[in-house]
């Protein structure tokens, strides 16, 4: 049973209840993140928000990790763009336990300064891992480029020279200006317990009431075709996102059109993806080759299901895949070639029917769980996009060809996309994007005489670059 309720003081809880399990999830979401960070202080927020699992009026961090393990619980916390997720998950029996040190760090951090310099440590730690990981490298890199002069326009984890300037005056100050009633929702999913939610209700009341309010401006996609070069030695493999931002989100009537639609071009890990067909199962280009319409992280669990509650104001369109080197020129052509193709064409009638039952077939999925449909549910409140898990299958059932024509043409800009590259050598990389000749190298067991029509086709394809239009980092100066 789902249920929104609404306190008389404004406290927002939300409840999935699944008695047959003898498990309580919590998602607590504060409706600020990362987005908020003031300037020259960008990670606060990330900082701020894993300072509160340190300690509290209560508990030291040794205490805390050691009820934790005894109890066999997990507590999550993750800093997002504009949200910021408390989570967790316990037996019943040990519910009382497990929520004394939850309420607590939500309500009563100490922001114990003995931690401070620890966890600048780790949250710096964090960005390097980002730098030494190259699809998150590129991923990051890519948002970054997306969103320059603009709140989304930095890690979540910061820059490593603002994480050292912390305080903890600043985490404080920060806390006391977004940890408000009117800026959380309370949610609940499993077995859970009436006196529970009496006791959050009681618990929480005490939290300021004042709403944070928010101005935000929509970014715009690039004039024309903008490149990203990272350089980082020794890459065998070319990490590519190519994209620009996009106004859909799920409250908007066009959103399952373009969902529909980008399922058909390239739905994370499915075979169904023309993208994925023509570059990895046609020609062993690469392995995966993928695309999206709303920001993705993988879930703990398959790998092709999204992590719940990562709602976002505003979203991007991409584009993901990773060649060898030699033939990064060409995949970048038949990627933005299937993209144009699409806006171009639309989706034949059969083609669109067999997506549509892909999307419906697998939405069930994204909510079998309760912690799942919890968060479903907590998005659905972030975008303003009324009953979504009720009326998704109605409204992707009523998609038609001609709806898809609309919305690609309205959201789609082949031409105006932002395309981020990992290399070991830039210089080279530029002057092979702009030489007249594009080739490929296929592995063992692919035919060329098969592909021959088509490759010519794609060796053909205008990607309109000048010289000026790429612009040359190392992965060592990223996030300093």
């Amino acid at each position: 049973m789902i249920r929104k309720e609404e306190t008389d003081i404004g406290l927002k809880i939300f409840t999935v209840r699944k008695e047959q399990i003898p498990v309580v999830f919590f998602r607590f979401v504060l409706m600020s993140g990362s987005a908020d960070d003031p300037q020259g202080k960008e990670g606060l927020a990330s900082f701020m928000a894993n300072l509160m699992r340190r300690g509290t009026a209560t508990y030291s961090r040794s205490e805390i990790e050691e009820m934790l393990d005894f109890i066999a619980s997990d507590l999550w916390i993750h800093c997002q763009k504009d949200i910021t997720v408390f989570g967790g998950r316990v037996l019943v029996d040990n519910l009382a336990k497990f929520y004394s040190v939850f309420s607590e760090m939500l309500l009563k951090p100490s922001f114990p300064e003995e931690e401070i310099e620890k966890l600048k440590v780790d949250q710096i730690d964090d960005i390097e891992f980002i730098r030494q990981n190259d699809e998150a490298l590129v991923r990051e890199a890519f948002s970054n480029f997306l969103y320059q002069c603009h709140p989304y326009g930095h890690l979540d984890a910061g820059r490593i020279a603002t994480v050292k300037s912390f305080t903890r005056d600043h985490v404080l100050n920060f806390y006391e200006k977004h940890f408000r009633r009117g800026n959380l929702l309370i949610g609940l999913g499993g077995d859970i317990p009436d006196s529970l939610i009496a006791r959050i209700r009681e618990d929480f009341a005490g939290l300021p009431a004042v709403d944070m309010a928010r101005k935000r401006t929509q970014v715009e996609k690039p004039e024309r075709k903008k490149v990203l070069v990272i350089e980082k030695e020794g890459r065998a493999q070319t990490q590519l996102r190519i994209g620009h931002p996009i106004t859909v989100t799920r409250k908007d009537p066009d959103y399952h059109g373009l969902l529909i639609a980008n399922n058909y071009l390239g739905k994370h890990r499915v075979s169904i993806g023309r993208l994925y067909n023509k570059i990895r199962e046609k020609r062993g280009l690469s392995y995966g080759a993928y695309s999206y319409i709303e920001h993705f992280l993988g879930s703990s669990g398959p790998i092709k299901l999204p992590r719940p509650t990562l709602a976002r104001r505003e979203q991007y369109f991409a584009m993901w895949t990773y060649p060898k080197n030699e033939n990064a020129k060409f995949v970048i052509k038949l990627v933005l070639k299937e993209m144009e193709d699409l806006v171009r064409e639309g989706i034949d009638d059969q083609r669109l029917q067999e997506a549509k039952n892909y999307t419906i077939n697998n939405f069930p999925f994204e909510v079998e769980t309760p912690d799942r449909k919890l968060g479903m549910l907590l998005d659905d409140e972030i975008y303003g996009s009324k009953d979504f898990v009720e009326n998704f299958e109605e409204n992707v059932r009523k998609v038609t060809s001609e709806d898809i024509r609309e919305v690609v043409r309205k959201h789609l800009y082949p031409d105006r996309v932002a395309i981020a590259v990992l290399v070991s050598d830039g210089q080279k990389f530029i002057d092979e994007m702009l030489s007249p000749e594009t080739n490929v190298e296929y592995p063992s067991g692919v035919d060329p005489a098969a592909l021959e029509n088509e490759d010519r086709v794609i060796e053909r394809f205008d990607l309109g670059l000048e010289r000026e239009d790429f612009q040359i980092v190392r992965s060592s100066d990223l996030f300093q």
